[in-house]
């Protein structure tokens, strides 16, 4: 395992469009698709963390658990509109 720190997070160019989307597009919000079970909830409460602490509302951020691999986790950009999605592979 290596360490995980805020800087990967912005390094992600997917990531990085998709929380831009938010200033751009009022209303919209963040999904983050985990695999289900216990280690795959606490990833995603990880990056939901890690985005926080980087200035994303977590009021704009939900977690839905299915939709992914088990070694994955996927963020939609919502809007009223359409969704943009991603699966990093971690």
């Amino acid at each position: 395992m290596r360490p995980r720190q805020g800087a990967d997070l912005l390094a992600d160019e997917r990531l990085r469009e998709r929380v831009l989307g938010l200033d751009e597009q009022p209303g919209s919000r963040l999904q983050i698709h985990y695999p289900g079970g216990e280690a795959g909830g606490l990833w995603a409460h990880e990056l939901r963390s890690w985005l926080i602490a980087l200035g994303v509302p977590g009021a704009r951020i939900e977690l839905a658990p299915g939709g992914v691999q088990a070694a994955a986790l996927g963020v939609e950009l919502l809007t009223g509109q359409a969704a943009e999605s991603m699966e990093p592979s971690q």
